[in-house]
């Protein structure tokens, strides 16, 4: 199957920038026009956040007789659930999760969501910043409608920085000094956090990080099942040594392999370390350590800096995005209702809420200067604008199949336990991307 991906255009940062609810049954077979409950999975921001909220309450009144059954999920659950569900009378009618091939992509191919191409202009969807579109197209076919326009970048704790008359890092190299600085206060500070127990997320959102500053963007949205990139290329490795040499000089957090994901922010919102990599998705997260810690936590939030001699690169893409299942297409009326229900989720009215209330940005172009931002989503949409066209909407590590995802994980946690080795990685990956290639071209056919 033909898929593309672009990076963010400058264009699209003027800006056009942009995760528990209640659990119910599953869907039941019922005659057309006669079902009217939307059973909904979806990430905590489109289902548990107040704007989320307040749309849902507000389309259930504007459609009587509908309910919505929304029902929050992490990617274990979409992983384990949706293959054998979606597109089924047990499975959901709209879902919320990531843009990915691994994700969208592994549904569409088997047919199991309802293209939007019928309603893609009608219902303002083609307004989305270019990136999400070719995000979520596959075949020259609209499938999803994008959310959460995110980046990647270099969060900081201001109170040690300034305790320790470190400035802000503005390359890769001066980003190494700090931490040297931090690591020869000897006051038991950690330089940067790292976590990579269980899903390993910190440790993926650290290859975003170290990816884009030291490997050209096109040779990262190259390096997928419908590219010609290959992780035998040198900057792969490259990024992947410097990655043990950091942990090898104990920059990160001391045994990252075992620390689960869900907890490991709690050394940097408790002022104990220095840096950590993150995006828009957790500032309302650190908002609130501020308050609870003023006087050993204030943080900050910049691009992650780049090798020198290389333009400012970052990830840009769209976080999430809704999409239907393609067992709505035989019942017109409540494929209708559900796309009501998206078009209320992207309506401009929405805006102030998913911006100032829950902290996450629409991936449709609305005008910064007619909200109120905090400094560090001012920030991010400065690295958005400041990327430009080498702005990479492939998230390394979550993009390619889950299978990839695995392999990366085990991969990281080996290094970091000494158990193996960057370029053990490296032939792993290719391993895998080679059979992900094969998979993707075996749908053309």
């Amino acid at each position: 199957m033909n898929r593309s991906f672009a990076a963010v255009s400058t264009a699209a940062v003027v800006i056009g920038l942009t995760l528990s609810g209640c659990t119910g049954s599953a869907g039941q077979t019922a005659a057309p026009g006669t079902d009217k409950t939307i059973d909904y999975w979806g990430f905590s921001g489109g289902v548990a956040s107040t704007t989320a909220k307040s749309v849902i309450a507000a389309f259930e009144e504007s459609h009587p007789g509908y309910t919505v059954n929304a029902v929050t999920m992490d990617t274990a659950d979409f992983d384990v659930k949706l293959p054998s569900t979606l597109g089924q009378d047990s499975g959901p009618d709209l879902v919320y999760t990531g843009t990915e091939p691994n994700h969208l992509g592994r549904y569409v191919k088997v047919g199991q969501v309802s293209s939007l191409a019928d309603v893609w202009g009608d219902r303002g969807w083609d307004k989305l910043v270019p990136s999400s579109q070719e995000r979520l197209t596959y075949d020259d076919t609209p499938y999803a409608v994008g959310n959460e326009l995110e980046t990647v970048g270099l969060m900081y704790n201001k109170v040690i920085l300034d305790r320790l008359g470190i400035a802000v890092p503005t390359s890769l190299a001066e980003l190494e000094q700090a931490m040297d600085k931090v690591k020869a206060a000897g006051d038991g500070t950690i330089p940067m956090v790292l976590a990579c127990g269980g899903p390993c997320y910190a440790g993926l959102h650290m290859m975003h990080a170290l990816g884009y500053a030291t490997i050209p963007t096109a040779t990262i949205l190259a390096t997928t099942p419908v590219g010609t990139g290959n992780y035998t290329d040198p900057g792969w490795l490259q990024m992947l040594e410097k990655f043990k040499a950091w942990n090898d000089t104990g920059y990160f957090t001391p045994d990252a392999s075992g620390i689960p994901d869900e907890n490991h922010t709690a050394s940097f919102c408790t002022g104990t370390t220095a840096f950590m990599v993150k995006g828009p998705w957790m500032f309302a997260a650190m908002a609130e350590c501020e308050k609870e810690n003023p006087d050993k936590f204030q943080f900050g939030f910049v691009g992650f800096p780049v090798n020198d001699g290389m333009p400012f690169q970052a990830y840009v893409g769209t976080g999430k995005a809704w999409f239907l299942s393609s067992g709505l297409d035989s019942d017109p009326e409540k494929r209708a209702a559900v796309l009501d229900l998206v078009s209320a989720f992207t309506d401009a009215a929405t805006f102030t809420s998913w911006i100032e209330t829950d902290g996450l940005f629409p991936a449709i172009e609305f005008d910064p200067s007619a909200y109120k931002l905090s400094d560090p989503q001012k920030a991010a949409l400065t690295i958005m604008n400041d990327a430009g066209a080498n702005g990479g909407a492939v998230d390394i590590g979550f993009n390619n199949s889950a299978e990839e995802t695995q392999t990366w994980v085990a991969g990281l946690q080996g290094i970091l336990a000494g158990t193996s080795t960057p370029q053990d990685l490296v032939g792993n990956l290719q391993a895998q991307l080679e059979k992900d290639r094969a998979a993707w071209d075996a749908q053309k056919k």
